[in-house]
């Protein structure tokens, strides 16, 4: 994540520059103060005023490392036990987003969020060993059965289509609620090279058409504001062309900020997600060798913090433009069967609303 961290220096530092000297907060537009937007974790965040577009980008990554059971760090050891002749070791997952939003008047704003995604997974034996679990499986053919390996999907993702409607609109405080639908244009037949489906969250999208309800809360009082979201994710369908439907997903996060400078605030803050696990299985030959072939060894309930900031140039050709930038840790995670633990992840979003 070095390399990376660099390169977001790169797109900082111009942002700094441009906002020096800050303005005073009484000649600054309500617009460009960064606490106008949430975190950058925090997506259908604010609405626009009407006829106005916003054209932004978001990158998040995450990267996971160890094994872990319940609450638990775990051993290959145990996988093994339980029958698992491979284990996974690490992974990452990036995405890259468009945030397009449009207001069609001050109380509703449209958004279209396309996005393309990569996941790379490094897997190591185990010494166990699952028999043919189920009719028409086949084993894990293609992996070799000593040493490690790794192997990774890539592709367009789901896309999201959303309406953002204002509930309450007051000095100080304001409401919104979100009605979105992710429209299932990932693939969810991604297979390995002997032809047998990979892993199930390697796959690009849900494969069903899921409802995405949202409600946010903001605040704010001179240089402090604060927020809070609650949201869902929940499938419309009962199976995917592939034959499986992942489980619902609920999250709630909150947080607070601090404006330091009219150009510039830092921000905390705490999420929980509870995501349950996948119903149905693949309709085709696929594996049982590892913990990641199997529905029941997904999902479970995730706390973790986010330190973040938010930049907003206040003058010059890059006036209004907005980086927003965040790192967030796991404080506590119960999994559902064996998985990969959650690590440090990073979030980034990069607007300009005209």
């Amino acid at each position: 994540m070095k390399k990376f961290t660099r390169k977001l220096l790169t797109i900082a530092a111009p942002l700094a520059l441009t906002s020096l000297p800050a303005l005073s907060h009484d000649n600054v537009s309500p617009t460009y103060l960064p606490e106008s937007h949430a975190p950058a974790g925090v997506m259908a965040d604010h609405l626009h005023k009407q006829g106005e577009w916003m054209m932004g980008y978001r990158y998040m990554r995450q990267e996971f490392s160890g094994l872990y059971y319940g609450s638990g760090k775990t051993t290959a050891a145990a996988a093994a036990a339980d029958g698992y002749s491979m284990v996974p070791t690490a992974m990452t997952m990036d995405m890259h987003m468009l945030d397009i939003m449009y207001a069609v008047n001050d109380s509703l704003t449209l958004m279209l969020m396309p996005q393309t995604m990569s996941m790379d997974m490094t897997m190591a034996t185990s010494g166990g060993g699952h028999g043919d679990m189920q009719m028409g499986m086949e084993m894990d053919t293609q992996m070799p059965m000593h040493g490690t390996h790794s192997h990774g999907t890539s592709g367009v993702g789901d896309t999201i289509v959303a309406g953002l409607f204002r509930l309450s609109d007051g000095p100080s405080h304001k409401l919104h609620g979100t009605f979105g639908i992710s429209a299932p244009t990932g693939d969810v037949d991604k297979k390995n090279s002997n032809g047998t489906y990979v892993h199930y969250g390697m796959q690009l999208g849900s494969g069903t058409w899921d409802l995405m309800p949202a409600i946010t809360y903001s605040g704010a009082r001179e240089r402090i504001s604060w927020g809070a979201q609650a949201s869902a994710r929940l499938p419309m369908e009962e199976e995917n062309a592939s034959g499986f439907q992942f489980g619902e997903r609920y999250a709630a996060t909150a947080w607070g900020a601090y404006r330091l400078q009219d150009w510039v605030s830092f921000s905390m803050r705490l999420g929980y997600t509870k995501q349950h696990d996948i119903n149905g299985h693949y309709n085709g030959p696929h594996n049982h060798a590892s913990p990641a072939d199997l529905q029941a060894n997904y999902g479970g309930e995730f706390v973790d913090v986010a330190l973040g900031a938010n930049l907003v140039a206040q003058r010059g050709r890059l006036a209004g433009v907005r980086l927003g930038l965040e790192w967030s840790s796991s404080v506590s995670a119960h999994f559902k069967g064996y998985q990969l633990g959650r690590d440090d992840g990073l979030n980034l979003s990069l607007s300009y609303a005209l």
